[in-house]
Formats: C-alpha cells, sequence, structure tokens
C-alpha cells in the first residue's frame, strides 16, 4: 500500500514539473497577445526584437528602415521619388509577426524546440525584404530623363555656289546614365537605407566639332568635265551631280559614289540615255552618270584621296583622258575613295552651262602638290594604260611616285 502511494506521488510530481515547464516555455493557449512578447534571441534584419512586443518592435523597425520619398539632384534641379508611387515595401508588419509566431505555432513540439535552440544562443534571423515595381521605378526614371537629355549636334559646313562657306558650331550634348542610376537606386532600396542621390549625366560629344569644320578653308583641288544640258543624258548629270554632292568625308571616312545616288532608275528621277555596254554605246537608265564619276574621281586623284576603288570603260570616254575614267554600274562597280587626312574634306559639285565641276574642299595644310601621268601600251587590239600619281616638292621634284589604276580598253 504505501509502495502504491509513494508511485502515485512521483507521478502528480512528474505532471506538476510537466505543467510548470510548459508555462516556463509559454505554450498555454490563454494569451493577451497584445502583452505577449517575442521570444528572445529573435532578430529582424539587425535589430534584436527579443522581448519586445508587436508594437514595439514595429514602432523601433518603422524607424529605423524608414520608408520615405528620396530626393534625385542634378545642379539646381530637384525630383522627388514618393515610396508610393514605385510601391516600396519593406514588409515590417509581415516580418514582426513572423517573429512572434516563430514559437507560437500550432505544433507544441516544434515550438518547445525553437524554443530550446533559441535558450541555448542559436538566434533565428528574419531579413527584410524590400519589394517595389521597375516599371513604375523606370517610368519615373525616364520622366526625369527626358527632361535632361538633349541630342549632341554637330557642326555643319556648306558651300554656297558662289563658293562662300557657311558653317554652324557643334552642341555638346546630354544624356543620364540610366543603367548606373537604376543601379544605384536598386542597391540602395534593397540595403534599406534610404538616402538622396545626385544624377549622374554624361556629355555627348558630337561627331562633327566646330574646329574640324572650321579646318576646311581652301580647296585642295578641282576637275571638269562638258556635256549636252539638254539633252536626257544631261538631266542624268544633274541628278547625279546633285546626290553625290555637299558630302563631309570625316578623317578616315569612304566615300561611295553607288551609296551616294542609290539605283539609277526611274523612280529616283533618270531617265534613259546612251551608255557603254560590252564595249558598245546603248541606251540604258541613267546614261551620263559615269560622267559625274568621272569628274569627282579626277578631282579626288589630284586631291590626295586615297583610291580604294575604280574602274575603267571598255572603250575611251570622250570627257576624260584614257586612263582617268571611272566607270560605275549600281550593285557591280563603284567609285571608292578614303579620306586620309587629320581635318575632314568637302566634295562640291556645280553642275550647269553644259558643264559639270567637282572641287574638293579641305585643310591648306593638307594641300599636296600632285600630278597625274598615263603610261599607254599600244598591241593589236587593245591599250593597257597604267595611271601614276605623282607627288612633287615646291621644286617639282618627285617625292612619290603611286600607281594608282590599268586600265585596258578596246580599240574601235
Amino acid at each position: 500500500m504505501i509502495y502504491k502511494r509513494n508511485n502515485l506521488n512521483k507521478y502528480i510530481l512528474i505532471v506538476i514539473l510537466f505543467i510548470i515547464a510548459f508555462n516556463s516555455l509559454g505554450i498555454t493557449k490563454n494569451e493577451n497577445m497584445e502583452n505577449k512578447k517575442i521570444h528572445n534571441n529573435i532578430i529582424i534584419e539587425n535589430i534584436d526584437v527579443g522581448k519586445m512586443t508587436q508594437k514595439e518592435a514595429l514602432n523601433k523597425l518603422s524607424k529605423i528602415y524608414e520608408i520615405k520619398n528620396f530626393k534625385i539632384i542634378y545642379n539646381d534641379r530637384i525630383w522627388n521619388i514618393r515610396p508610393q508611387n514605385i510601391e516600396l515595401d519593406y514588409h515590417i508588419e509581415e516580418s514582426v509577426k513572423e517573429a512572434f509566431n516563430y514559437t507560437r505555432s500550432d505544433n507544441t513540439w516544434e515550438n518547445i524546440k525553437r524554443k530550446t535552440g533559441l535558450r541555448v544562443n542559436k538566434p533565428y534571423t528574419i531579413k527584410l525584404k524590400a519589394t517595389y515595381s521597375e516599371t513604375k521605378l523606370s517610368e519615373e526614371l525616364s520622366k526625369i530623363s527626358n527632361e535632361i537629355n538633349i541630342d549632341a549636334q554637330d557642326a555643319t559646313l556648306k558651300v554656297e555656289p558662289n563658293g562662300e562657306i557657311k558653317r554652324t558650331k557643334s552642341k555638346i550634348g546630354k544624356q543620364v546614365d540610366l543603367s548606373r542610376l537604376k543601379e544605384e537606386i536598386y542597391t540602395m532600396l534593397n540595403n534599406k537605407k534610404i538616402k538622396d542621390i545626385n544624377l549622374e549625366v554624361i556629355d555627348l560629344k558630337p561627331r562633327i566639332s566646330t574646329e574640324e569644320v572650321e579646318s576646311i578653308d581652301t580647296i585642295l583641288a578641282q576637275f571638269s568635265t562638258s556635256f549636252n544640258d539638254s539633252t536626257s543624258r544631261g538631266s542624268n548629270i544633274h541628278v547625279a551631280g546633285e546626290s553625290t554632292s555637299d558630302i563631309l568625308l570625316m578623317p578616315g571616312d569612304m566615300f561611295s559614289y553607288n551609296r551616294a545616288t542609290g539605283a539609277r532608275t526611274w523612280n529616283n528621277g533618270y531617265k534613259s540615255a546612251p551608255i557603254i555596254v560590252g564595249g558598245r554605246v546603248v541606251n540604258g537608265e541613267g546614261g551620263g552618270v559615269c560622267q559625274v564619276s568621272t569628274t569627282i574621281y579626277n578631282a579626288a586623284l589630284l586631291s590626295g584621296l586615297k583610291i580604294d576603288e575604280v574602274h575603267n570603260h571598255t572603250i575611251p570616254s570622250r570627257y576624260a583622258p584614257r586612263g582617268r575614267d571611272a566607270s560605275v554600274s549600281y550593285g557591280y562597280t563603284d567609285l571608292k575613295f578614303t579620306n586620309p587626312f587629320n581635318h575632314p574634306i568637302y566634295i562640291k559639285n556645280i553642275v550647269g552651262n553644259g558643264a559639270i565641276t567637282t572641287k574638293i574642299y579641305g585643310c591648306k595644310s593638307d594641300c599636296q602638290k600632285i600630278i597625274i601621268k598615263m603610261k599607254e601600251e599600244f598591241s593589236k587590239d587593245k591599250i593597257t594604260v597604267q595611271t601614276y600619281r605623282l607627288y612633287l616638292d615646291e621644286e617639282n621634284n618627285i617625292m612619290n611616285k603611286e600607281l594608282i589604276s590599268t586600265s585596258r580598253y578596246k580599240l574601235k
């Protein structure tokens, strides 16, 4: 009997101790949630919210990680970015609830395990999640960019028919470094350290500067050919002459005759006129355009430009010496040359009164003394012409001799 009583007392003692342990772990269901506190050793972001009520934790976190307006500043201009406009949220309230409920799940044994872990100094950390609308942020930043961005303006040059040179100055453009700005804002929001941002704006340099167009101050060379102004061929020369005129070539730029004129079709203003095909003169669209290419070619030769592509006709032309013609056929053969100087050049064609004149304008320092020489060799049914460009010094001594082309013509 005594043995049974002792066992009963032990059982009652165990139950009492178990109830005390449950109460000490805070697992009773009758909690006043407003006054109950978050278990110790729970951290939200970098703040220890242990032993705080939900309200206390919410107030502290909201002050430290305040969601507020931030400014984007450029010189004396200021733009305000409002959190509500970009749907910015750090989800502090949800994080506080997670911290509070960490040891108050529906699983009693899980709660015991979690509390035990926290008491042996294994903190539970919750990261605040920054969310925002990238689309709406981009819209806000685009508005700012549109108020600042200015395209760079190239300097321009125009030579009037009377030879007067008119210039406009270049202007530096402005562009917001949008990718860098977005990256800076994303980092700031994700780190939850809202601050004002000084906007970085990039200067856009014009492709053609004022100094470059002002360097064009002389005619490097010119060449003229004559034609019948009252024919369809003469009309084509006017059209081609206009489309290949007033072209500025920067250092290293290449001129392409076919690119400048486009296809020589009726739609582009060209008429049917005599052309040379296979050593015979026939009617075709754009007859006369080779006279324009030949005139430009000779001016380029005398200016010292680098000749990249040139072709001769199958029979000699009447408007240029043998070895100095430039046959073109859209999609097949072209006239191409490159500006080799450190300054720009400008191509000007003047068409009228039965003549076309090409003038190559450039910098005086790029002027060279150049003559063109041809060496001809005759055979039974053809003539071969080698065209040389000779560079002379002030005493007319040959400093350099350059083979430009080898032309072969059929003899009539």
